[in-house]
């Protein structure tokens, strides 16, 4: 019986992989709303600097009561920072990148490169998250039109939250990837298939690969009729791809299945059950929050609140006794959070936090804190980090 519910529950895990995968090979994103972590312009060969696996730690026993959002707790263990990563060791380092170059893409947050054709236009998707690659200017063409008329190459990154496999998912579920083209992308397993069917108006072809605790779908697009035109630029760009050791880092927390990008030699300390706390400057010795923050410090602060009415997330957030103000909502691969924007426990402190409901109803939080006057410095990296945030 207990090897049943084993089997039940490593199945149920899987199908949430994939069912992740699919999806996001399957959305058709909007442009980034305001706020959003771009961190380059967006033109049409503006390759974008943006923001990535570090050891579980071990959980230790946490209340699941809900507190105020900005209390912290003295410093009781201490993460050593990122070291370079073995699954890195020979691949083109930060210095050898093709930032600025036209016709070269840099994706500095999930660590990897490419190559598309100068004349075509990038910029356009909801980056780092999602990039878009299209030869028809999408001032004038949408996604639809783009893939029907022409030709649309997209590369979607999420954190692989479980750190399941490819390899995993597919001796799981071996119909799902029956006809799938094992091949090498980079350096890495990939797996290719092809999606077209005679119904619709363009042809599809859809890669799969993980990476450095990430999980990319690579689709291609384009109008039936024009592969002569599409199919080279696809072919380059899966063969011009390069990985190399991301700016950013992950954390998992696989026991209530999320995950946060934050920069790679950040510390991490008091793992938690829940959550845990990061900082820009080494917090051994922290008992004040606001002397360490104002000494030019960045820190964030996650946790998971019950939710057993099951509130949606804004009735849950306004029925706490918190000085919460509902700025925008964050679009999370089809989940919704909501962004917080505020004065933090001094009038020199801010804060920008995230509110995210997962499946279940439970409430994942994300707090950044940092000096006001330099928020500047800090707010497009707390931005960045809030909508790396995935189930």
């Amino acid at each position: 019986m207990i090897a049943k519910k084993t089997r039940m529950k490593t199945r149920h895990i899987v199908s949430i992989f994939l069912l992740s995968l699919l999806v996001t090979a399957c959305l058709v994103s909007t442009p980034a709303p305001e706020g959003a972590p771009e961190t380059a312009a967006l033109s049409k060969a503006s390759p974008t600097v943006a923001v990535t696996a570090f050891p579980e730690a071990t959980p230790t026993p946490e209340s699941p009561a809900v507190t105020p959002p900005l209390a912290v707790t003295p410093v009781v263990e201490i993460e050593p920072t990122a070291t370079p990563s073995p699954e890195n060791e020979g691949q083109v380092s930060v210095g050898d990148l093709s930032i600025g170059q036209p016709g070269h893409y840099v994706n500095v947050t999930f660590g990897y490169q490419l190559r598309y054709p100068p004349n075509w236009y990038t910029g356009f998707g909801n980056r780092p998250l999602l990039v878009s690659f299209s030869n028809l200017d999408p001032g004038t063409h949408n996604r639809l039109s783009m893939r029907a008329e022409g030709c649309l190459i997209e590369v979607r990154a999420s954190t692989n939250v479980y750190g399941l496999t490819l390899g995993d998912v597919r001796g799981q579920l071996p119909r799902t990837f029956r006809d799938a083209e094992e091949f090498d992308l980079g350096g890495a397993p990939a797996l290719r298939v092809q999606r077209s069917s005679e119904e619709s108006p363009f042809a599809s072809e859809v890669v799969y690969v993980d990476h450095a605790d990430r999980s990319f779908v690579l689709s291609f697009e384009y109008a039936r009729g024009a592969a002569e035109a599409c199919r080279p630029a696809w072919e380059d760009a899966l063969h011009t791809w390069q990985w190399f050791e991301p700016e950013f880092g992950v954390y998992r927390n696989p026991s209530h299945g999320y995950a946060i990008s934050h920069p790679r030699r950040w510390y991490r300390f008091n793992p938690r059950e829940r959550g845990i706390s990061i900082s820009s400057q080494d917090p051994a010795g922290l008992t004040d929050l606001a002397a360490f923050l104002m000494q030019g410090t960045m820190l964030i602060q996650t946790d998971v609140f019950d939710n057993p009415e099951m509130l949606p997330l804004k009735e849950w957030l306004a029925a706490q006794d918190w000085p919460v103000d509902l700025t925008n909502d964050i679009p999370i691969q089809g989940l919704i959070g909501v962004r917080v924007l505020r004065e933090g426990p001094t009038p020199e402190i801010q804060e920008m936090s995230g509110y995210f409901q997962g499946p279940l109803g439970k409430v994942y939080e994300v707090i950044c804190l940092y000096p006001a006057g330099q928020q500047w410095e800090f707010r497009p990296i707390a931005n960045a980090i809030l909508y790396s945030f995935s189930f």
